[in-house]
């Protein structure tokens, strides 16, 4: 079976690196690449094509929403795991008006973000629990 790839796009070292040791902890996955901003992470994207792109939203320069745009238009074929602290249903909104498939909270569990992984790389849109929490109560 195929790793699904993955590029970890987070303005804080800390996130990305932890994040990246524990998703490349199950086989099925492979964290490809990372960076800190938008604009590296859309030439990241172009160049090493990953299944699955986990995009922080707050981000220097090119904001995540930015360059989830940007990706989508240069590599349609990665899908777009939105993420932040803030679960604000504004920044939710635009980011899966902009193509991402999925959103979660920086608080979500391991086991969170690998069901948002495979559900968005099958094609599927998935919300953290958090999130839908918040959804539900506008």
């Amino acid at each position: 079976m195929k790793q699904i790839t993955i590029l970890i796009v987070d303005d804080h070292p800390l996130i990305r690196k932890a994040w990246g040791f524990l998703i490349n902890q199950d086989a099925r996955f492979k964290v490809i690449g990372e960076c800190e901003c938008g604009e590296v992470a859309v030439e990241l994207t172009r160049q090493l094509r990953p299944d699955i792109v986990i995009m922080d939203i707050g981000l220097h320069g090119a904001s995540g929403i930015e360059a989830t745009q940007m990706i989508r238009k240069y590599s349609p074929e990665s899908r777009i795991i939105g993420q932040s602290f803030h679960v604000r249903a504004d920044y939710i909104q635009k980011m899966i008006q902009c193509g991402a498939m999925g959103f979660l909270t920086k608080n979500s569990p391991l086991e969170e973000i690998i069901k948002a992984i495979i559900e968005v790389q099958n094609g599927r849109v998935y919300l953290c629990h958090e999130v839908k929490n918040v959804l539900a109560s506008l």
